[in-house]
């Protein structure tokens, strides 16, 4: 999984989630991080890989099973890291429009991309708990929900 932003969206939040539910899940994780010029409004990314064994954090070019877009325009730079029938999540005005604070769209799309995955909510759930502040969790959660709730976006 690749998840693609500018700096303030909470790219590397979302793919910490992600990361913690596969681990809970009991599966090995590996993850990657490029912050870049991010505090200036730059690109970031984030490589999750996770399954029975994973040998790397970062995935060969062309390989990648998920891209997740927190930002279309710097999604776009990245759908040629998509492999061949492999699936693209953008977040969209639609995706705002349920939310409290358009701050938590990072854990609203993992309620879409969950949606492909085998976790449970419960893992989904204790994995926001672990890794968003505890004033937020709830907020987190509810935003979770409601991505979950919504066919998912995109498509490569």
């Amino acid at each position: 999984m690749l998840f693609v932003g500018i700096g303030g969206q909470g790219v590397l939040k979302a793919s910490d989630v992600l990361a913690r539910a596969a681990f809970l899940a009991g599966l090995e994780v590996k993850k990657s991080e490029i912050h870049g010029m991010s505090q200036r409004g730059g690109g970031v990314t984030s490589t999750v890989r996770f399954g029975r064994k994973v040998y790397s954090p970062l995935a060969p070019a062309g390989t990648i099973d998920v891209l997740v877009g927190l930002d279309k325009a710097e999604g776009q730079k990245y759908l040629r890291e998509v492999r061949a029938g492999g699936k693209s999540l953008f977040v969209d005005e639609g995706l705002f429009s349920g939310l409290a604070d358009k701050r938590f769209s990072n854990i609203a799309i993992l309620g879409r991309l969950a949606e492909m995955l085998d976790f449970s909510d419960e893992i989904w759930h204790k994995s926001i708990s672990h890794e968003v502040p505890s004033k937020y969790v709830e907020a987190n959660i509810e935003a979770f929900k409601l991505g979950k709730g919504r066919s998912p976006g995109g498509g490569a």
